[in-house]
This record gives structure tokens, sequence and C-alpha cells, in this order.
């Protein structure tokens, strides 16, 4: 009997033991805010508004935000279109890049890879390598610069622009000629 009275008392606390509430313990895993992003948003589609009004729209696959790091920032590791727009909304400039990188402290923007820069009146910038000064509303690169401009072609290096590509210094210039669309089109 004394066996019998055992087992059921093992039994009987195991029992116990299980109904009794669960303790959990909450492992605190530090992250590094310069690796980890505060935020990541696929598909992205947004505009941003300046002093009150609806100054940019971006369309991005990825967004990579770093809130919390030193100097926080935006990546956009596979490509980004930015567009200026004007009072009406309609796309007064656009940028087009395989990669950037966006300094929230700066406002600064670095474009990288198969940069294609528009604007209004249909000026191309294609390049490599760019940065986009947002408080200057300024433009620079040191990479190779090809520029279609009023019928013409303009390729060198040390670029530096307004927003609007209207007005350009192009320091190193290796190559100016005459440039007619016209005879692309059907």
């Amino acid at each position: 009997m004394s066996r019998v009275l055992s087992f059921t008392l093992i039994i009987i606390g195991l029992l116990v033991a299980s109904c009794k509430d669960e303790v959990t313990s909450v492992v605190n895993r530090a992250t590094d805010p310069e690796k980890v992003p505060s935020m990541m948003t696929r598909d992205v589609q947004t505009t941003i508004s300046d002093e009150g009004q609806t100054r940019y729209r971006i369309n991005a696959k990825v967004w990579l935000m770093f809130e919390e790091s030193k100097r926080p920032h935006w990546i956009f590791p596979d490509g980004v279109v930015a567009e200026e727009l004007n009072e009406n909304y309609t796309t007064k400039a656009s940028i087009i890049c395989d990669s950037a990188y966006y300094d929230e402290l700066t406002k600064v923007w670095s474009l990288v890879g198969n940069v294609r820069v528009n604007n209004s009146q249909g000026d191309k910038i294609l390049t490599d390598n760019m940065i986009w000064d947002q408080n200057k509303h300024k433009l620079f690169s040191e990479a190779f610069i090809h520029i279609e401009k009023a019928g013409r072609v303009i390729e060198g290096y040390g670029y530096e622009s307004d927003e609007g590509l209207n007005n350009y210094t192009l320091r190193n210039v290796e190559a100016i000629f005459p440039f007619d669309d016209s005879r692309f089109a059907h």
C-alpha cells in the first residue's frame, strides 16, 4: 500500500505543479541600431511634404529606416524613383537610380548606379553616382556625366546643378556634339 500511496502522491504533485502559472522569462536581446533597421517597408509609394505643401513622391521596392542610429538615415537597396512635384502635383523633375542613401540630418541623398535625372524641359542626365542636397537645392557628381540638353550632348566629369537642371557647370568637359532626337520619333 505504501507503494501505491507514494505513486499517487507523486502523480498528484506533478498534476498540481503542471496546473500552476507558467513562469516565462523575457530575454532582452540587444540589437545594433546601426545594423538593424527600425522599420522595413516593401513596395513603397509615398509623398513628402515641405512647409505644408506636397513636394516629393517616392516609389521604392524596399525602404529601410534607421531612425535609432547615431545618424538617422534611410536606405533604398533596390532602387528608388523620386519625383519633385510642382504646385499642380505633376512631375517637375525626377531621379531614378539602382540604390540610394538618405541622411535625415543633412537632407542629402547619395544616388548610386544607373542614375537618371530628368526635368520638365526634357533635359536628361545619366551617371553612375550623384549627390542631391535638398537644403542647397543642388545636384553634384564627380563621376562621368552624360547630359542631353537643348539639342546637344555634353559629356565630362565634375558636375554641379540646381534641382531643375537649369543652371549647371561641368568642370572637365570631354565632348560636346549636336544631337537630334527627332530622328528617333515615329
